[in-house]
C-alpha cells in the first residue's frame, strides 16, 4: 500500500515539527516556509519563522505576515534552513506574498554564497 503524503509547494507556510538544535530528540511545532520539495526522499527544505526581531543579516522580516495569516510580526531565519520530513508537516497556514518570497529567496541565495554552497 502506497503512503499518502501532504502536497506541499514552495512558497507555502506550514506548521511543522522542528527539532531543537541543542536537543534533537525534542522540538515544537512552528511555522516554516517550504523552499523546495524533494518527493523522492520525502523531505522539504524549510526556513523557520520566529516572532522575534531580526538578529543578523540573514534574518528577514516578513512584511505581509497578516495575510498568511500569522499571529505576530514575523522573521524568516534564513541561516536556520533545514530539511524536514513531509510527515512532520501538520497544517498548511497559507502562502507568502510574492514580494516576501522574492526577498527571502534572494537572501537565501546570498546566504548560500556566504557559506560556499554556491
Amino acid at each position: 500500500m502506497k503512503k499518502m503524503y501532504r502536497k506541499i509547494n514552495p512558497q507555502e507556510v506550514w506548521s511543522a515539527w522542528v527539532k531543537y538544535e541543542d536537543k534533537p530528540n525534542e522540538g515544537k511545532y512552528r511555522p516554516v516556509i517550504a523552499m523546495a520539495v524533494n518527493n523522492d526522499i520525502t523531505e522539504v527544505l524549510s526556513i523557520p519563522i520566529t516572532s522575534t526581531e531580526p538578529r543578523d543579516e540573514f534574518d528577514i522580516e516578513i512584511f505581509d505576515w497578516e495575510e498568511i495569516p500569522l499571529d505576530n510580526l514575523s522573521t524568516a531565519r534564513i541561516s536556520k534552513a533545514l530539511e524536514i520530513p513531509i510527515y512532520d508537516f501538520r497544517k498548511r497556514l497559507g502562502k507568502l506574498a510574492d514580494d516576501d518570497w522574492d526577498n527571502i529567496t534572494d537572501l537565501y541565495v546570498e546566504y548560500l554564497k556566504s557559506i560556499g554552497e554556491l
